[in-house]
């Protein structure tokens, strides 16, 4: 159990493979700033003892925007990636009108 907080910490900083982002990135508009052998305490941005509260509010919500934006750019290239590699296997069926076909349907009961 004393490692799973450490297992946490270290997945909330973590970026992520599609989006680039940390999860705690996401949550609180900065990345996470971790104590290194050096100095074992963690330390909060000098930048944001600078700003007052309100310039603060409204650069977090510019970095989240920004942050939003690439996501979506990075799941439409993901989509599209895997839309090329399912058309790769996939087969093209010509079927014309009369022709019979099966149907596949999983949620109806067969009779017997």
């Amino acid at each position: 159990m004393l490692y799973c907080h450490f297992f946490l910490m270290a997945y909330r900083a973590t970026l992520h493979s599609m989006t680039q982002y940390s999860p705690f990135y996401f949550l609180h508009g900065r990345e996470m700033i971790l104590p290194n052998e050096g100095d074992l305490k963690a330390r909060i941005s000098p930048e944001i003892h600078d700003v007052d509260q309100v310039q603060r509010l409204e650069n977090l919500k510019a970095s989240l925007r920004k942050a939003y934006k690439e996501v979506r750019v990075n799941n439409r290239k993901a989509h599209q990636k895997n839309k090329a590699y399912y058309d790769k296997k996939a087969k093209e069926r010509k079927c014309e009108v009369h022709d019979k076909v099966y149907l596949f349907c999983p949620a109806r009961r067969q009779v017997s």
